[in-house]
């Protein structure tokens, strides 16, 4: 953004270590020129994480071949369609598993917004589409059956989800329990939590844990952070050469100083002048 011949630049969420990252590499090799202010992310600053964590896409997509092949019965994955990397580490790692990856009515959406037919999508092969109760129920007031009929030669349908489960991976929200519980189709399964942990203690996933519990289904977490490391925000920021450089979505803006050394915080709904 330019204003009276001032340049801003805002990083938004990013992550060199994505399916994308020759974006990144190609953004430090052609920065923008003359930046004044680099409003940049630093989501995980200050968090805690396991040297065994993912650390990549390629970590996830292997990691998850294995869970695939070891599993039983059916893998329930909790991740968010909008992360159509991570949506696109599971189909590669369904496939290498021999396993059909399910998406619901909200993926198929998802896909085909991406206008890539590279990304699993209705008609792609081996990708099926689960409709649960609460999309049925949508559905019906909305009047809208286009989007059924969008993926209906794709369609897994309840009874059918027991005698196929060792051959599923299943994308998962916790308001699909009851769906799978009177599908009866949980012997031998696993569940992968691929989305930041900290929500797991969030009280809201007091269903979703107590029905692992119910069911006996162990939990693995399995995600690669959306949210670009300290390493990489160095980077950038060497590349652009910004004057100033304002930390935001971040819980430890202070700790950009040490970073950065021109680094200067602001307060959420401060007046600033660039």
């Amino acid at each position: 953004m330019e204003a009276d011949g001032r340049r801003l630049f805002y990083t938004g969420d990013f992550r060199a270590h994505g399916r994308k990252a020759e974006l990144f590499k190609r953004l430090l090799r052609e920065p923008p020129s003359g930046v004044d202010v680099l409003m940049i992310e630093g989501t995980r600053l200050g968090r805690a994480e396991s040297s065994q964590d993912p650390t990549d896409e390629t970590a996830v997509e292997r990691q998850c071949v294995e869970i695939f092949r070891r599993a039983e019965g059916v893998v329930l994955v909790a991740f968010s369609m909008q992360n159509v990397d991570r949506m696109v580490s599971l189909y590669r790692a369904a496939l290498r598993a021999d396993r059909d990856l399910i998406l619901d009515l909200y993926g198929a959406a998802v896909t085909l917004a991406t206008g890539n037919p590279n990304i699993p999508q209705p008609g792609a092969d081996r990708v099926r589409f689960f409709v649960p109760q609460a999309q049925r129920v949508k559905i019906l007031r909305s009047g809208r059956f286009d989007r059924v009929r969008l993926i209906h030669r794709d369609r897994i349908y309840p009874e059918q989800l027991g005698p196929e489960a060792a051959r599923l991976v299943l994308s998962f929200r916790p308001s699909m329990i009851r769906d799978l519980e009177r599908a009866k189709c949980l012997h031998g399964a696993e569940a992968i939590w691929s989305m930041w942990p900290g929500y797991l203690h969030d009280e809201r996933m007091l269903d979703f844990r107590q029905f692992l519990d119910r069911h006996q289904i162990p939990l693995t977490v399995l995600h690669a952070s959306g949210h670009a490391t300290v390493e990489d925000l160095v980077r950038l920021a060497e590349a652009m050469k910004p004057d100033r450089v304002v930390p935001i979505h971040t819980a430890h803006p202070e700790r950009f100083a040490s970073i950065f050394g021109h680094a200067e915080p602001r307060r959420d709904l401060e007046w600033w002048e660039v």
